[in-house]
């Protein structure tokens, strides 16, 4: 039940992600985490390389590549910061941090902070998200926020674009430090149909109508995830 589980949330996640071009993390890292901790970073994180790539095909004719360069370069120090946080927390503290994240990130959404997407602020945005996808597999929000007024293919294909080479550096990463191995690939498999089922279901949705009634859904769901995980962590450590 624990894997059939697993599977619905990556059919949620991959029809979120392609539909808003971020947000698989963001909504079902809590629960995985909850399902099995070793889920979180780097089976999520496969299943998210391989929706990405999907999606950057779909969206080629958006991608620019020369705009992602100061994303791309600030991902690799932030991955870094990433793999060293992984190695220090407890599952508790990754728990509540995965919940404070997705808070944040909700917040961030209905704020709507004005921010440009300028060479600097990519960078920055880019080493925030290789600290928190190392660590947590939630590394759409602050990537997300810089591009947020942008038109929606062009956010959809680079940031599909900028989480294939992400994805990819934070993978090779945890390798050498224990974080994937045999028993995480293993799990990665059990994501992959939802993933491929979910972004199938979502290329058949009429999603130009349906954005803005899907937005508040995501918000909301988002909301409910974030606050199980973080009074998740909060109770296990008051064990």
């Amino acid at each position: 039940m624990e894997y059939i589980l697993a599977i619905l949330l990556s059919i949620l996640g991959a029809v979120i992600q392609t539909a808003f071009g971020f947000g698989m993390g963001a909504v079902i890292a809590p629960w995985l985490l909850m399902i099995n901790p070793l889920f979180i970073p780097g089976p999520l994180m496969l299943a998210v390389l391989v929706q990405c790539l999907l999606m950057a095909t779909e969206n080629r004719k958006n991608l620019d590549i020369r705009g992602l360069e100061s994303a791309f370069i600030g991902r690799i120090p932030g991955t870094i910061i990433g793999i060293w946080l992984l190695t220090l927390v407890s599952e508790e503290v990754l728990s509540i941090f995965v919940g404070a994240l997705v808070l944040l990130g909700v917040f961030v959404s209905i704020t709507r902070f004005n921010i440009k997407p300028t060479q600097t602020n990519m960078f920055l945005a880019s080493l925030a998200s290789g600290v928190f996808a190392s660590s947590t597999s939630v590394g759409g929000p602050p990537m997300a926020l810089v591009m947020q007024h942008e038109d929606s293919g062009h956010i959809r294909a680079n940031l599909a674009g900028y989480f294939i080479f992400g994805s990819i550096i934070s993978i090779l990463a945890m390798i050498p430090v224990g974080h994937f191995g045999w028993e995480q690939l293993k799990l990665s498999f059990i994501l992959m149909p939802g993933t491929l089922l979910g972004f199938y279901l979502c290329t058949k949705l009429p999603l130009q109508r349906w954005e803005r009634f899907m937005h508040p859904g995501i918000m909301i769901l988002c909301a409910l995830s974030g606050s199980l995980a973080l009074v998740k962590g909060v109770l296990d450590m008051m064990r």
